[in-house]
């Protein structure tokens, strides 16, 4: 017996789109309006062009669509290929849970679940429904496990979540739903190396792809295919493997929200903790000069002082994905351009010597107050030191997105416009977002794609 899967299970199993508040079903909504944002910016990027090039090479008799083209390919490698332009320029959604593990983007859930939906020809209240199980598991599970401290990484949880969201949108049965949940949980282990060193592109796809496995979990469980009974308790299970036998917490509904409803929205294109010293290098660039500065302390929560201050390809950064993880280098690049966007992360910039010259300025140091409040309140303070001999301090709390800082509807909506505008034109996007508000209202998630669809480049 595993009351972890069975926990999982019967939650998923007896959750329906009636059970679901007000709250939550607009939630859903701010994760699509962002996702589809974040997918259709990244389409012209020559990265997401070679996974469109690859998901394309492959045909089904019951396919689905690839957003931003008429393509149709097997239904996982299309929950693979919008799933990675959803993740691919790090501006999609993210969470945190109470023990402080960083992860997982639950937005990894959506190109999968947007797969699943089109594939069964469900409409915008399925989409939902599954979305919110995605969601609220991997919540969960962040929650009450430790994955990083293990050596593992987050995109694991994707398996498991989307494998019970697109269980619910398949309509598998209770007992289907647990095969599909063991066939997730044990053929899928992620690992942190994924992100040290010279990171590659697979950092960006590791979370579609695990999503991308959960998917195919759901639909050889919809075919009779069975999976390992004790998943997450057996000898040799989950639990044993992260060395933390865990227990689950209250599951949203009812009084309690949902965890879709906690979701952390991104400002910057940037691992999420770096959102506050990208603002504040903003904030700082308006009081002093460049040539002006001898050193700048970064001050965070011990977490990121450790990530940070352990690896030096952090001031040396090589890659795309290595630099927009790079504490030092975002920091640096914000202060001397005076924003950060697409351009940022292009070898020009993240080689440019006036930049690298400055981020050999910056340390990072903990501050115990910081890691204290941390996951509930994010903090970052500069101690910067002028050539002058004067010190200026600056700090902040909660990046703007977070949930004690909330982007508001016309916030995400403004993200949205200015991801999608080069890719199509004006008339399209507000018919899209219109779609995307009122989507529990629509009546088959296929005439999205269309709307979706990038004019030539």
């Amino acid at each position: 017996m595993d009351k972890t899967r069975d926990k999982l299970v019967t939650y998923a199993a007896n959750l329906n789109y009636a059970d679901l508040t007000p709250g939550a079903i607009h939630a859903v909504k701010r994760s699509m309006v962002d996702s589809v944002g974040c997918a259709i910016g990244s389409f012209h990027s020559g990265t997401m062009k070679t996974v469109r090039g690859f998901a394309s090479q492959y045909s089904s008799r019951r396919p689905a669509t690839i957003i931003g083209t008429q393509i149709k390919s097997s239904p996982e490698l299309a929950a693979f290929a919008n799933g990675s332009m959803i993740r691919y320029s790090d501006f999609s959604d993210d969470y945190f849970g109470g023990n402080g593990d960083t992860g997982p983007h639950p937005s990894d859930n959506i190109g999968s679940l947007l797969a699943a939906t089109e594939w069964i020809g469900g409409g915008g209240k399925s989409l939902v429904l599954g979305t919110v199980i995605a969601y609220e598991i991997s919540g969960q599970l962040i929650d009450h496990t430790t994955i990083r401290g293990n050596g593992w990484d987050h995109p694991t949880l994707h398996a498991i979540s989307t494998s019970l969201g697109a269980s619910k949108i398949l309509e598998l049965t209770t007992e289907q739903m647990g095969h599909a949940l063991g066939l997730a949980v044990v053929s899928n282990v992620c690992l942190f190396q994924t992100r040290l060193g010279g990171i590659s592109n697979w950092k960006g796809l590791a979370g579609p792809n695990a999503s991308r496995n959960g998917l195919f979990a759901a639909l050889l469980a919809k075919e009779g295919i069975t999976g390992p009974g004790e998943p997450f308790e057996g000898r040799n299970g989950f639990m044993k493997q992260l060395n933390n036998k865990f227990e689950l917490g209250a599951f949203g509904g009812g009084k309690l929200p949902f965890k879709v409803e906690g979701t952390f929205f991104k400002h910057f294109p940037v691992v999420y903790q770096l959102g506050l010293p990208v603002s504040l290098a903003l904030e700082l660039r308006k009081k002093v000069k460049i040539e002006d500065i001898d050193s700048i302390c970064v001050f965070l929560q011990k977490k990121q002082v450790v990530l940070r201050s352990e690896h030096p390809e952090q001031w040396d950064p090589k890659t795309r994905e290595s630099a927009d993880h790079s504490g030092p280098y975002v920091i640096g690049a914000a202060f001397v351009d005076g924003g950060i966007t697409e351009k940022t992360f292009t070898p020009e910039r993240y080689r440019d010597p006036t930049i690298l010259k400055l981020i050999e300025k910056i340390r990072f140091a903990e501050d115990p107050q910081y890691t204290a409040e941390y996951p509930r309140t994010f903090n970052c303070r500069f101690e910067v030191g002028l050539k002058s001999g004067e010190t200026i301090t600056v700090h902040q709390k909660n990046p703007k997105g977070h949930p004690g800082n909330p982007m508001s509807d016309q916030e995400i909506e403004a993200k949205f416009l200015k991801q999608v505008d080069e890719a199509i034109d004006k008339k399209q996007a507000r018919v899209l977002l219109d779609q995307l508000w009122e989507l529990e209202k629509l009546d088959d998630v296929g005439k999205l794609f269309p709307l979706m669809r990038v004019r030539d480049h």
